[in-house]
């Protein structure tokens, strides 16, 4: 009983000061491979310095640069098409709406022309020498009716005007009276408008040279006058006539109104008698002054949306935009340099199994659930079936039926077609594609195979050997464990094999 006691003191201690070295060896190497990795973590930096960054970046830098030269190529191109006007009549417009043309057969004629964009402007060219025509048309309608009537004063030999306004009337009204619109013949492509119009106008009773010279102009649509008083009407239309040519006034200014505006434009001034049309209008004297005039010269000089606006509010903004950036700056948030972390890699089938299911289960997709069991299902029965990966869903199901036992209908229903709209039809479903397979399974003589489960338990002595474990006084022997390595399968659920009835629905499962 000594030599026993003392034995097992003996060993007792001994395997105390194994254990007590070990772990003091152990503990600086812990310590030291610590101490190894944050080093090593400290010193592996992902933050890029000045030339990773730029060896990163350098390609967008090019293609940023690339398209700053395209844009800038771009606006200097199309840019100074944009500063032509597209405006109706522009004189200084080449665009086919424009009236360009025009004023360059004017200048060929040794004609002055002169454009005046304002009031300034329109006094300075009629305070030169010389006959002038002045040419008055208003796309702004800035003139009202006492700015028409002023025209008259201006000391214009000749005043043609190209406006329809209501307020123009003050001025026309002696002279025309307007009679309606007129239409043109075609359209654009072809098509017809009006069969009552003619494609051109006949001049008429205009007095020479115009009558002469543009015996006939093109009907492009526009507006028609009828003469008032001793007027002349040229051009007739229907009942009016396209021009007007008549005296405001004893003595005064020959007022001229011309409705088919569309004929002095770049693309039909070439048109007919047009261009012969226009010349003998405008060019009869020494100038010609063509008066756009401005908004801002007959405006009333009324307050603007920024009168309203008080003197304090515009500081008061800027601060606190300026306040809003500093704390945008003091609070926004600063990214320090990258930390690299080792994630988990591994993840049981079951976690994931689990997590899509309730994943199903919070969107109510059933069907999306039933989907996921009969693709496996379908994939397991092609080939229990001998149809083959390649077979169509439909023959899988005629396959399955007959080697099943059961109606195509049935088949079909849980396979394919039927839709669960709770969770208890989902399960019945379910357990009725199982017993499917189950069915094919024992008439094909391919039972599932199981796997090994994987076993934690330490392995006992064999009872083959013969021999059993022999004890030693004072010493004690370790059990030798070996787990064996084996993959789990998923239960499968039992059903009671009963065949489905007539309707095609399968029986209550346990």
């Amino acid at each position: 009983m000594t030599a026993t006691s003392h034995a097992n003191d003996t060993a007792n201690d001994t395997a105390n000061d194994t254990a007590n070295d070990t772990a003091s060896n152990a503990a600086p190497a812990t310590a030291q491979a610590s101490g190894a990795a944050s080093a090593t973590a400290q010193a592996e930096s992902l933050t890029p310095d000045a030339r990773q960054w730029w060896r990163r970046s350098q390609r967008w830098f090019w293609i940023a640069l690339l398209v700053l030269l395209v844009a800038l190529v771009s606006i200097a191109t199309f840019g100074g098409m944009a500063v032509n006007s597209n405006r109706f009549l522009d004189p200084t417009s080449p665009s086919p709406s424009g009236a360009q043309a025009l004023v360059t057969v004017l200048d060929e004629q040794g004609i002055e022309f002169t454009h005046a964009e304002n009031s300034a402007e329109l006094d300075a060219a009629l305070a030169a020498d010389g006959s002038k025509t002045l040419v008055v048309e208003d796309p702004f309608y800035a003139l009202q009716e006492d700015d028409w009537a002023a025209l008259l004063d201006v000391g214009a030999d000749r005043i043609v005007v190209l406006s329809a306004s209501f307020p123009s009337m003050t001025l026309t009204e002696q002279v025309a009276q307007p009679e309606g619109n007129f239409e043109v013949k075609l359209d654009a492509d072809g098509g017809v408008i009006n069969e009552s119009m003619p494609d051109r106008f006949e001049a008429g009773s205009c007095s020479a040279p115009l009558a002469v010279n543009a015996p006939a102009i093109t009907n492009l649509g526009g507006r028609e006058f009828m003469p008032v008083g001793d007027a002349v009407g040229c051009y007739q239309v229907r009942d009016g006539f396209a021009l007007i040519i008549g005296e405001a006034t004893p003595g005064g200014p020959e007022i001229a109104v011309l409705g088919a505006l569309s004929n002095l434009t770049n693309e039909s001034i070439t048109l007919d008698a047009n261009a012969a049309m226009a010349l003998n209008l405008l060019g009869t004297n020494d100038q010609v002054v063509w008066y756009t005039p401005s908004p801002s010269d007959y405006t009333d000089g009324g307050p603007t949306f920024g009168d309203y606006i008080p003197q304090w509010l515009m500081p008061v903004l800027l601060l606190i935009y300026l306040a809003g950036f500093a704390t945008i700056l003091w609070r926004g948030r600063r990214f320090g340099p990258l930390v690299t972390e080792r994630l988990p890699v591994t993840v049981p089938a079951n976690e994931t199994l689990e997590g899509r299911a309730r994943l199903y289960d919070a969107s109510n997709a059933r069907l999306r659930a039933l989907d996921s069991i009969r693709v496996g299902t379908i994939s397991r029965l092609a080939d229990l079936t001998g149809v083959g990966p390649g077979a169509s869903t439909e023959e899988v199901i005629a396959a399955t039926a007959g080697l099943a036992g059961v109606p195509r209908e049935h088949a079909h229903r849980v396979l394919l077609s039927g839709e669960p709209q709770t969770d208890r039809d989902l399960v019945d479903l379910a357990n009725a594609a199982a017993e499917l397979e189950r069915r094919v399974r024992a008439t094909t003589g391919r039972p599932k195979r199981k796997r090994k489960a994987r076993e934690s338990s330490a392995t006992q002595p064999s009872a083959s050997t013969g021999a059993s474990a022999s004890t030693v006084p004072g010493a004690s022997t370790p059990a030798t464990t070996n787990a064996q390595d084996a993959t789990t399968e998923t239960a499968t659920t039992h059903t009671n094999d009963t065949q489905p009835d007539d309707s095609g629905n399968s029986g209550e499962r346990a």
